[in-house]
């Protein structure tokens, strides 16, 4: 492979087109060659913003393509594990957008492909590993100075939602994130959850405006996770660390603070594209130089497959209200 890495992308919605506009712009090792969606239009546009790239009809034409040297998944969710499937099967490293699979049954046959052929080929976009902000708290944990950890906390706040999402949607969406940050972020698992929900309204049962999810983890520790479905108000993200002398926590905004005529207020972030703008830049490059350095980094197929079995257990306790135990299968070499 020559030292700039061909990359295809599958899905050219906004994360699909994120991706290939940072791939295009802010990484230099990096070409966008191969463009392929449904929506022919959406696809003619972002090949154009990278300078021309071909376009696909079929997603499986793509990932089998001789100029396509890794690629990028952002299409929809149900296409998730198939795509990474073929990818696996063409030897080609691939960044697909979370949730790695629809389901716990979905995501361990990728892990049964990859472990099959004998090498990490698959990153996981659970981007918040490379925010600055997250980054820099479980380094002030991990440094020790504040004792052990004992208790995470993260708060998500999303705008307005154009649909009535249901439990489901909720935690697979947005909260499963809040699941990959508590493991990265505490170095430990989940053992059980608890999680309550409020409904949109009393006719609408299985819909989840909030929810919060209690967890345990196998060392001892707590956690909670918050995630606010409709707020109105704009996109936030808080994460602590509670330790044993102290806590550490990120800010929620990332705006500087302005205080005139009397009054004192932030601007809030409108969603996540522009929240974690900075974190999707690093999550493209660093992917691209764990292809140069033939060593794949960042959230594994292994991370993305538990956070799929915590976010079914987080599921199954909110429709039984009652807290659900996970018992993890044992985890293969190739993720050490």
């Amino acid at each position: 492979m020559s030292r700039s890495v061909n990359v295809g992308v599958i899905g050219t919605g906004g994360m699909g087109g994120r991706h290939a506009s940072n791939l295009t712009y802010m990484v230099a090792a990096a070409e966008v060659t191969a463009i392929m969606d449904v929506d022919s239009k959406r696809a003619e546009e972002i090949a154009a913003r990278c300078g021309g790239a071909k376009i696909y009809n079929e997603a499986e034409q793509l990932i089998s393509s001789p100029e396509v040297d890794a690629v990028v998944i952002a299409a929809p969710n149900r296409f998730h594990a198939e795509l990474t499937r073929a990818c696996i099967a063409a030897g080609k490293p691939v960044l697909c957008e979370k949730p790695l699979a629809t389901d716990g049954v979905e995501a361990r046959g990728v892990i049964d492909a990859e472990v099959a052929g004998g090498r990490r080929l698959v990153q996981v976009g659970l981007m918040r590993q490379f925010d600055p902000a997250h980054v820099a708290v479980k380094r002030v944990s991990d440094s020790g100075a504040q004792g052990n950890a004992l208790v995470f906390r993260s708060v998500h706040i999303n705008p307005s939602s154009d649909e009535v999402p249901s439990l489901g949607d909720v935690i697979t969406g947005s909260l499963i994130h809040d699941i990959h940050s508590a493991r990265w972020m505490m170095g430990d698992e989940i053992v059980r959850v608890h999680t309550s929900f409020i409904p949109f309204s009393p006719d609408r049962p299985d819909s989840a405006r909030y929810v919060m999810v209690h967890l345990e983890f196998a060392n001892g520790a707590l956690g909670g996770l918050e995630c606010n479905a409709d707020a109105g108000y704009g996109y936030e993200i808080e994460v602590s660390i509670t330790g044993e002398t102290g806590v550490v926590r990120s800010s929620p905004l990332q705006s500087p603070v302005v205080r005139h005529s009397n009054a004192s207020g932030q601007w809030v972030e409108e969603d996540w594209l522009q929240r974690f703008n900075e974190a999707y830049i690093i999550e493209v490059q660093a992917w691209v130089q764990s292809i140069l350095d033939g060593e794949a980094t960042g959230p594994s197929a292994w991370d993305g497959y538990v956070s799929i079995l915590a976010a079914d257990a987080c599921i199954e306790s909110g429709e039984k209200g009652q807290p659900v135990s996970l018992d993890l299968p044992g985890k293969p070499e190739l993720y050490g």
